[in-house]
C-alpha cells in the first residue's frame, strides 16, 4: 500500500467523523469528577468523536506538512455543511402517517443550524490553530519530539474548540449555570483523549512511513 493510499484512508476517516457529528453532538453524557471536587459534569458525545479527528490532522501534518492537513479541514467543513443541509431537510419533511416520533425527532435535531454554526467556527479556528502550532513547534524542534508538538497543539486548539462551540451553539439554550460545567467537562474529556492519542499518532506516522525505504529504492 503506497503513501497516497494511506493518505486517502486517513482522509476518509477524517471526513467520516465530520459526517457523524450532527447526530451525535446533541447527546450529553455525564462525567463524574466528584473525586476531584468538581461534581458530576457533562460532555457532548459529538465532542468526543470530534476529538478523534485531531490525530488524523497531526499525523498528516507530520508526514506531508500543513498544506495537506489544511485540505482535510476544508473538505471536512464541506462534508459537514452538506450533512447538515440533509438533516435540516429531514427535520422539515412531513412525517409519514402513523409515525409517532416526529416531534421527538424535531426536538432533538431542529437546533442543527445553530449547532453547525458553532461547529464550523470552532473547528475551523481550532484545527487551523492546531496545524499552525504543530508546524511552528516542528520547526523549532526538528524531526524529534513528536509527542511535544502533538500535545501542545492539541491542548490549545481543543480549548478554543470547546469554548467557541458551546458559546455559539448552546448559549441561551443550555442554562447558564450548567453551561460552564459542560464546557469544562468537554475540555477535560478532550485533554484525556489528547494524551491517549499521542501513541496513536506515533502508530499512524509509523504506518504511513513503513514503506518509505521501499519507495525510495523503487524511485532510485
Amino acid at each position: 500500500m503506497n503513501r497516497e493510499t494511506k493518505y486517502l484512508i486517513l482522509f476518509g476517516f477524517y471526513v467520516g467523523f465530520w459526517g457523524m457529528l450532527q447526530s451525535l453532538t446533541v447527546k450529553l453524557v455525564p462525567l463524574d469528577l466528584s473525586s476531584l471536587g468538581l461534581g458530576v459534569l457533562a460532555f457532548s458525545y459529538g465532542s468526543f468523536v470530534h476529538a478523534l479527528t485531531f490525530p488524523c490532522t497531526d499525523a498528516v501534518a507530520e508526514v506531508w506538512g500543513a498544506k495537506r492537513a489544511r485540505l482535510m479541514v476544508y473538505m471536512g467543513t464541506v462534508v459537514y455543511i452538506f450533512c447538515t443541509v440533509m438533516l435540516v431537510i429531514g427535520v422539515n419533511l412531513a412525517p409519514a402517517e402513523g409515525w409517532a416520533h416526529n416531534e421527538a425527532y424535531r426536538a432533538i435535531f431542529q437546533g442543527a443550524p445553530r449547532i453547525v454554526a458553532g461547529s464550523l467556527v470552532a473547528t475551523i479556528v481550532a484545527q487551523l490553530w492546531d496545524i499552525y502550532v504543530f508546524e511552528w513547534v516542528k520547526k523549532k524542534t526538528g524531526p524529534k519530539h513528536l509527542w511535544l508538538r502533538n500535545n501542545l497543539s492539541t491542548f490549545g486548539s481543543q480549548f478554543l474548540d470547546t469554548c467557541i462551540f458551546y458559546l455559539v451553539g448552546f448559549y441561551g439554550i443550555i442554562p447558564t449555570e450548567i453551561l460552564p460545567g459542560i464546557i469544562l467537562g468537554s475540555y477535560l474529556m478532550k485533554l484525556l483523549v489528547a494524551v491517549i492519542d499521542t501513541p496513536i499518532v506515533y502508530v499512524i506516522v509509523a504506518w504511513i512511513r513503513s514503506d518509505e525505504k521501499k519507495e525510495a529504492l523503487a524511485a532510485s
